[in-house]
């Protein structure tokens, strides 16, 4: 079975570059949607948003996406470790949605490392994950609240430039779209491999091979530069 993850780059990103993060939780409010950062006593309702975005996942692919059978244990984990741990590994950002004093709606976002050779001028660009989720039933509007605050939070980190990437909800990749995100990668995933292994002319890299992998990798930047700046 083949599969695809989709990957978009926001066309226009309006950044203030002598601008501070905000030292106060960021909230945003939207006509009745209130976005603000999650807290781990928003922990419990984050887990069940979080399977049921899981469960979409499973359905749309179900060797790919595959659920644990202890799903719900790994993401409170996941989720505690991301709102506690002060040795995080890069700058992530989960915000929540509020209507009427209940949590519909959770967002993901971090600033990305990138490898030396493709770091630009404008630093780490910030990326919207996948892992954000809308309760069934939700207000309309509550996935743009959602982007619209991830932005804001991903610009005041110092993001001059903006990612977005979802596996499945059409609501999502039309909320990228209206929020002027262009398609800039299309990641493709093979599940059924067959049992042809490893061709005989592909082999493991050794140190050896640094000096051609550098070479291959700067003509393959500026193919793509060529092809889009960006």
């Amino acid at each position: 079975m083949l599969s695809h993850i989709s990957c978009f780059v926001k066309g226009t990103c309006r950044v203030d570059t002598g601008s501070e993060p905000h030292a106060m939780p960021l909230r945003i409010n939207q006509m009745s949607h209130a976005v603000r950062i999650a807290t781990t006593g928003d922990i419990p309702r984050l887990v069940y948003l979080l399977l049921l975005d899981a469960e979409e996942r499973q359905a749309a692919d179900p060797i790919l996406w595959k659920m644990a059978a202890d799903a719900s244990a790994q993401i409170e984990k996941a989720l505690t470790f991301a709102l506690m741990s002060e040795q995080q590994p890069f700058r992530q950002i989960w915000q929540v949605a509020e209507h009427d004093g209940v949590i519909n709606g959770v967002i993901h976002s971090m600033l990305l490392p990138v490898p030396p050779i493709y770091a630009g001028r404008k630093g780490d660009p910030g990326l919207i994950l996948p892992d954000s989720a809308v309760a069934l039933g939700a207000p309309e509007g509550t996935i743009d609240a959602l982007v619209a605050a991830a932005e804001r939070a991903l610009m005041d980190a110092g993001a001059k430039i903006l990612l977005s990437t979802y596996v499945t909800g059409g609501p999502w990749r039309q909320v990228f779209r209206d929020r002027a995100y262009d398609p800039l990668t299309l990641y493709l995933s093979r599940t059924v491999l067959g049992d042809a292994g490893r061709p005989s002319t592909i082999r493991l890299a050794t140190e050896v091979d640094v000096p051609s992998i550098v070479t291959r990798a700067s003509e393959n930047k500026r193919i793509l530069f060529e092809i889009d700046q960006f």
